[in-house]
């Protein structure tokens, strides 16, 4: 712990955080988070499999105009697909974050009559928040709507039982740290007996941040 001034307390990972993250950043094509495989989707156009499909359940202030005076807040569903996977490290500890394409929720998300989820994935929208911490994300997949090729079921596949939880820290959905090399050819060499983190049989890349 770190003691400041004014006699109040911080954690390592907050200073760490402030110090800023390294400049090189590895990337992945897939990766292995709380017990499920996410891919790239540039991967996924190459396999038979897809697992490029994300959703994110976000707190999100909802107005009706710009004079509303009563807003409500409320859960709202982001669904998209995964472009890059990047693991950013802040020397002590890393995490892993997934960069999407997000569907605009407007014209590119409605329910059918049948209560089904739909999306539009040409519908693109909120490129200024592209980026998501893994964990924070769900697994979806997208199956074509047979009324309307241009539309997509939304796949709800059931949720692994993940019991790993960290409590020794501010941040839990933090990557313990391992030694940062250029290449990983397999996962022989990583703890797995409480990480929520695994890489899969993935070469990683360096790129700058």
């Amino acid at each position: 712990m770190c003691e400041l001034h004014e006699g109040k307390v911080v954690s390592n990972t907050i200073r760490w955080l402030a110090h800023g993250p390294n400049c090189g950043v590895m990337t992945y094509e897939g990766y292995m988070v709380n017990g499920c495989s996410y891919h790239t989707k540039s991967r996924d156009d190459h396999r038979t499999v897809q697992n490029s499909g994300i959703m994110l359940v976000a707190t999100k202030m909802q107005v009706s105009s710009a004079k509303d005076k009563n807003p409500v807040i409320s859960d709202m569903s982001f669904y998209g697909i995964i472009e890059d996977i990047w693991e950013v490290s802040y020397n002590t500890f890393s995490t892993v974050l997934f960069k999407c394409k997000w569907v605009e929720n407007k014209t590119g998300v409605r329910t059918d009559d049948l209560h089904f989820t739909l999306v539009d994935l040409s519908r693109i929208r909120h490129s200024s928040d592209s980026f998501i911490i893994a964990t924070h994300g769900k697994q979806v997949f997208y199956v074509s709507y047979p009324v309307d090729p241009r539309w997509s079921v939304v796949v709800m596949p059931p949720q692994k039982d993940f019991p790993y939880k960290c409590t020794n820290d501010d941040l839990g959905d933090m990557l313990p740290h391992y030694p940062l090399v250029s290449k990983w050819n397999s996962t022989n060499d990583i703890d797995e007996s409480g990480d929520t983190y695994t890489r899969l049989d993935f070469e990683g890349t360096w790129v700058a941040a």
